[in-house]
């Protein structure tokens, strides 16, 4: 059995790919809590570790010393120029983010078709995929609570006091007209995103829509796209099964 870790900023998710090639997730888990998680799940009988990080340095060491200490292998994925029939868009291939990496080939082993993928947490990342498994690139921009915490920390007389509610529409307050239009700006950025990507492409790409960030985009605007969950810890279970 291997163990799957993808190493966020604040947060890591772990999960044990089985023998069978499934794997399952165990939970998300603050970064400075990790080598309280990883300890006792290191006994069960783990052959190998691996991991892809987005976060600091300091995690990256964390993984390597515990795996270590407990005299089990570590592989840590990182972006290459093209690996499992993607290719990477960036002449600078190794600045393309290890989760966008992950995710594509996760969907190019899904799909293998033109696709968009709209993945949104703190950042939204926007990236798309040829039918032939070239990435044509993407774009990167800040997400609804970063949106809001950026306006909320420079401005003296705008608030927010509650969650927003289901439907965008014109605000008669000041804290419903910023959560809504941040929620606009994301759909706005989403939806020029399609007709570039159509236009790119030449004809309509299925789109996939993920991340924590999705509860923040209308459900009656969402469901007319397909939503996949965990497409990083897929793409790290593809590389620990083959490399």
């Amino acid at each position: 059995m291997q163990l799957l870790i993808e190493a966020g900023n604040t947060y890591v998710k772990v999960a044990q790919l089985f023998e069978s090639g499934k794997f399952e997730l165990l939970g998300r888990y603050p970064s400075r809590k990790l080598e309280m998680v990883l300890e006792p799940l290191l006994e069960k009988g783990i052959h190998r570790i691996v991991f892809a990080s987005v976060g600091p340095v300091e995690v990256d060491n964390s993984i390597q010393r515990i795996a270590q200490m407990a005299n089990i292998p570590v592989m840590q994925v990182k972006t290459l120029r093209k690996d499992f029939g993607v290719k990477n868009a960036y002449s600078e291939y190794q600045y393309l983010g290890v989760d966008r990496w992950l995710t594509l080939v996760a969907i190019r082993q899904k799909f293998k078709k033109p696709t968009v993928i709209v993945d949104i947490g703190t950042a939204l990342t926007f990236d798309v995929l040829a039918e032939d498994g070239k990435h044509l690139g993407g774009w990167i921009a800040p997400g609804y609570q970063l949106m809001m915490q950026s306006v909320l920390e420079n401005t003296c007389k705008v608030f927010s006091d509650r969650e927003h509610g289901e439907c965008i529409t014109f605000s008669d307050n000041t804290a419903d007209g910023l959560k809504n239009g941040c929620r606009a700006a994301l759909i706005g950025l989403i939806e020029y995103g399609f007709k570039q990507a159509k236009d790119k492409l030449g004809e309509e790409p299925q789109v996939i829509l993920c991340g924590g960030g999705m509860r923040h985009l209308p459900v009656q605007w969402s469901r007319h796209y397909q939503h996949c969950s965990e497409l990083v810890l897929e793409g790290l279970a593809l590389y620990a099964k083959c490399r």
